[in-house]
């Protein structure tokens, strides 16, 4: 699917067709037919756009090294997108996103799953900049991508305190599952993030944008945003790797004392069994002759469970 989009008024409006306004098509799960059209329009590679289809297609740029833009040149960097887990729980993945610059001024984005910064790019006002809208898009685009991760990043953090709080009565293992899936997420972060890192750095030296220090300090702060989603990723995949191992051992004991005590429970209970059955034998027994044997059989009975009861807790097994 091809979404054409102007500006206006500093908004993105969507058209019907690709007309000398539009400045941006933003391309989802392109068909056959969609890509011949781009490649043929446009005069693309066509891997610029099937690459996209590839889920683990790494981060790089290509046509960094012309001085001005006489072939389209591409940006490919990684998104996070939240998706469901095979154990049933959310868990955030890495997906492919291309920025094409054509040679006629225009910005081609190409994805092949949904993304979520993309509804917020797209309705939000586009920031003002005396630079050219082909640059003024990439660096936007990547200002998104880099929020979008530390978005992500909060949320999975809050996930991790959760869990935390829920290990002093924990005994299942579903919070392990929730555990491990945020180390997958955690772990693809990482992968996507320094890629990522090291294709944002090659703009700094990319000579295709009309003024080389005009677009510096937007590009400073994305880097600055995407060093702090790389730094926030690398010392929570070491705190929930630590987490987990306590997660572990933690479940690991309450199931013990869960165990304990109905062992413990079990000793006591079967104290009743014993006498009853001592009493009811056919034999001769003290107080078989008394009236009030009953009464008595059950008093030594519950005086006796009492006492084993207070001897177990004395020495912490119930």
């Amino acid at each position: 699917m091809i979404n054409y989009l102007k500006i206006e008024n500093s908004q993105l409006i969507p058209s019907q067709t690709d007309t000398d306004e539009t400045v941006w098509l933003a391309v989802e799960k392109p068909n056959e037919e969609e890509i011949d059209q781009l490649v043929t329009t446009y005069k693309l590679p066509k891997d610029y756009i099937t690459g996209v289809l590839d889920d683990n297609e790494n981060s790089r740029f290509e046509g960094l090294h012309q001085n001005t833009l006489e072939e389209p040149a591409l940006m490919l960097l990684q998104y996070p997108h939240a998706t469901i887990s095979p154990s049933g729980y959310t868990q955030l993945d890495t997906f492919p996103f291309a920025i094409i610059l054509t040679t006629n001024g225009k910005v081609i984005t190409v994805i092949n799953n949904s993304a979520d910064f993309l509804k917020q790019t797209v309705t939000s006002p586009v920031p003002d900049s005396q630079l050219p809208i082909q640059e003024t898009l990439i660096l936007y685009l990547s200002w998104q991508i880099s929020t979008s991760y530390n978005r992500f990043l909060k949320e999975l953090i809050n996930q991790t305190n959760k869990l935390e709080g829920e290990l002093k009565v924990s005994t299942e293992n579903s919070q392990l599952y929730q555990m491990m899936d945020i180390q997958k997420s955690l772990v693809y972060f990482e992968s996507a993030i320094n890629s990522n890192l090291e294709v944002l750095n090659m703009l700094y030296n990319a000579r295709i944008f009309t003024d080389p220090r005009a677009h510096l300090p937007r590009l400073h702060d994305i880097l600055v945003e995407t060093k702090q989603a790389a730094t926030t990723t690398k010392i929570q995949l070491k705190l929930v790797d630590k987490v987990s191992d306590t997660f572990s051992a933690i479940v690991s004991n309450n199931l013990n004392n869960v165990m304990k005590i109905l062992t413990s429970l079990t000793i006591v209970l079967t104290i009743p069994t014993i006498i009853g059955g001592i009493f009811g034998m056919n034999v001769k027994l003290p107080f078989a002759n008394r009236e009030d044997a009953f009464f008595w059989i059950f008093v030594v009975t519950t005086a006796t469970c009492i006492f084993v009861i207070r001897r177990l807790k004395k020495r912490n097994l119930l």
